[in-house]
């Protein structure tokens, strides 16, 4: 039986004279340790939205069939699994409580957020820290005239990993959970200027999901 875990982190308040924001992220450092993952089987999206956003999207495929998405002759994406009970043939990922950052062993879930901005032709998804300081390149996509007029409706838009980058998966004690990271061992891509952020107080919940394998 799987039961769900719920851990709570005290986020930029002190207790009995520590800092929780810099103590957490050890704590999580220490907590969870990350599983490699076969990268054929998952696809990273943006997903178009009003007003010129764009939102995040990771797609794994479980079983072989039904095909979770599908390539377009245009380079764009349809995630197919909209229009079949996907249960147990595609996990999807979809906010922050389900895919995170992980550099060098080190979870970055409290200190950096994963976030899509759109920089002259490109759509550049990057780690931005939540306190002052540069963004980290995790994946791009070139964005052409021609997808530009093309994405809406079903169409995503694939994003390219960065080179030194892959998908793992987040575990708790050997036991895999639903949480995929944007991880890499050395620090090399490309960082990128951004104005600071400032440090969320009180209480962020960290939901720990354990991950139903495919039987």
């Amino acid at each position: 039986m799987l039961v769900d875990v719920e851990l709570v982190l005290f986020i930029g308040q002190t207790y009995r004279g520590l800092d929780f924001f810099s103590t957490a992220i050890v704590l999580l450092a220490q907590l969870f340790n990350s599983t490699p993952l076969d990268q054929q089987r998952f696809q990273v999206l943006a997903q178009p939205l009003s007003g010129g956003s764009w939102k995040l999207l990771v797609l794994e495929q479980l079983k072989p069939s039904p095909a979770c998405w599908q390539v377009r002759a245009d380079g764009l994406v349809n995630p197919s699994l909209v229009r079949f009970d996907f249960s147990g043939i595609c996990s999807r990922y979809i906010d922050s409580n389900a895919y995170s950052i992980r550099i060098n062993k080190n979870d970055l879930a409290t200190s950096h957020s994963l976030r899509l901005i759109q920089e002259g032709g490109k759509l550049l998804l990057l780690g931005v820290p939540r306190e002052a300081g540069n963004a980290i390149l995790v994946a791009s996509a070139a964005l052409t005239n021609a997808v530009n007029n093309k994405v809406g409706g079903d169409a995503f838009l694939a994003l390219r990993l960065a080179p030194g980058w892959q998908l793992s998966r987040r575990d708790y004690n050997g036991q895999g959970l639903s949480h995929i990271y944007f991880s890499t061992k050395a620090l090399a891509a490309q960082a990128n200027s951004n104005p600071p952020l400032i440090t969320p107080k009180g209480v962020v919940p960290i939901r720990v999901i354990p991950y139903r394998p495919m039987r």
